[in-house]
């Protein structure tokens, strides 16, 4: 899709990968942190692939901000911070619950 005048031309993948991550946080808020994170890191590491094999480097769109090598390093590096942190979040704190509190020792 090419609309001449608009920014949709300008910033084309860099929208795929924008509604990605949306959809990531969206994940996060309402439903669950981890596949959320999953998310979110499968956009950054698209966004990074996408950034790798777009050639020449306006048909990246938005993606293209640096060089290829850096911008594809720091995508890479965001995917993989973003999926280990959401891999490891701990979901159930330990805080013991008033409700199973035993009533024995009162």
């Amino acid at each position: 899709m090419q609309w001449r005048g608009s920014g949709f031309v300008v910033l084309s993948w860099w929208y795929l990968v924008a509604a990605v991550a949306a959809a990531g946080v969206f994940v996060i808020a309402f439903v669950d942190v981890r596949w959320g994170g999953r998310i979110v890191a499968a956009a950054f590491l698209v966004g990074a692939s996408i950034r790798l094999v777009a050639r020449p480097a306006r048909r990246a769109g938005g993606l293209t901000v640096r060089s290829r090598a850096l911008d594809v390093v720091i995508l890479l590096a965001l995917g993989a911070g973003v999926l280990i942190a959401s891999a490891t979040v701990n979901v159930a704190a330990d805080v013991p619950s008033r409700v199973t509190e035993d009533l024995s020792t009162r």
